[in-house]
């Protein structure tokens, strides 16, 4: 792709966000796109916070995308040999066994095969008691499996929550920390947490619309929530951050912390065709492939971020109103933060992700302008 003004061509993007920002839809939101694997264009808009405009400082909660940040630590313990994924939870985790859990292996919990529910159906209640991370993990030993290992594809936070027990435990030493060692460090992420220190609390987002909203544990925005660091949703960074770890599994990226061989099991389905149902979009019945940590755009199947991705296209979204994308064919990369989560109007939600999505696709390959 020839060298071009960014930054330029994303009027018609940035004017979209700003009408939803205009219409209430949205607080604040900001955009981040990269070209030919290099940072290109960031822009901001609106409020993080009442009162506090989203700037290049602002940290936003990434709500599921944490997940994928979960998988580049798990798959960085792969690679050292410390876990591997076929190993069966109960290995690492014994107390995870009968109706066929002990059938379950770390690959299934990272592709969304495993069988779990995806969060207890009282997560809003744990939340306002402010259970802690170790009760709400329990609890996933608890629920009968849903189908056997393998066998169907079901989006799992409770999959994620065992995939950062299981690397403590077969590491020895608590999640966040085998997070920054593993992933943020050696990516220079340095305006990424899990979970955001006190001296950050600051610069954080307000999310409208969260479980246990106006309670001391609303998710994503109280103290209690963001300390929980949780494997599947407790990870913020800010948008040049978040930029810039997509940029570590684009084939164009200039930095790399993974082996090839890993960033290609990340990035490609992994699932024997068994997903389905989309995430974000909404489509039970739309083919959505998944890798280890990434949501795959297969011929034919949509992985809920648009309709102008092309096939090979993989990222992740979150349910904060935040989406990561890379196109490899067309050599574009963007993230895109904004701050109300899809409880509010998943209608609409869907909506603004698609419409963003595409927009930026849409400048960034038109020929002759």
């Amino acid at each position: 792709m020839a060298t071009f003004d960014a930054t330029g061509r994303l009027g018609p993007a940035r004017e979209q966000i700003a009408r939803f920002i205009a219409d209430g839809e949205i607080g604040g939101a900001a955009l981040a796109v990269a070209v030919d694997g290099a940072p290109a264009a960031e822009w901001y808009a609106g409020e993080a916070a009442p009162g506090r405009a989203a700037g290049p400082e602002t940290l936003w909660p990434l709500g599921s995308i944490a997940k994928s940040y979960t998988a580049a630590a798990v798959l960085a313990l792969v690679e050292r040999g410390t876990l591997t994924l076929g190993t069966p939870v109960r290995a690492v985790l014994p107390e995870f066994d009968g109706d066929g859990r002990e059938r379950v292996q770390l690959r299934h919990l990272l592709t969304h095969t495993s069988g779990l529910v995806y969060e207890s159906p009282e997560m809003e209640r744990r939340l306002v008691a402010r259970t802690p991370l170790d009760a709400l993990v329990d609890e996933a030993y608890t629920y009968p499996l849903q189908f056997p290992p393998g066998a169907q594809f079901s989006y799992s936070d409770y999959g994620y929550a065992l995939a950062g027990r299981m690397a403590t435990v077969a590491a020895g030493r608590p999640f966040p920390e085998l997070v920054r060692a593993l992933v943020l460090d050696p990516a220079g992420l340095r305006d990424t947490f899990m979970p955001p220190p006190p001296d950050v609390q600051a610069r954080l987002a307000h999310v409208r619309g969260v479980l246990a909203e106006g309670t001391d544990g609303a998710m994503y925005n109280s103290p209690y929530a963001l300390a929980l660091a949780h494997p599947a949703f407790g990870t913020v960074a800010s948008v040049g951050d978040l930029l810039r770890f997509g940029l570590l599994f684009d084939p164009r990226g200039r930095r790399r912390i993974f082996a090839e061989a890993t960033v290609r099991a990340m990035t490609t389905d992994q699932t024997d065709g068994h997903a389905a149902g989309g995430v974000i979009v909404g489509d039970p019945a739309a083919p959505q492939p998944w890798g280890l940590g990434f949501s795959v755009h297969g011929p034919g199947g949509r992985a809920g971020y648009g309709d102008l991705a092309l096939p090979g296209s993989f990222g992740h979204g979150g349910a904060t109103g935040c989406l990561l994308l890379i196109d490899p064919a067309d050599g574009i990369a963007l993230a895109y933060v904004s701050n109300r989560h899809t409880r509010a109007d998943p209608e609409r939600f869907a909506f603004r992700l698609s419409a963003v999505v595409n927009g930026v696709l849409a400048a960034l390959t038109r020929r002759g302008a």
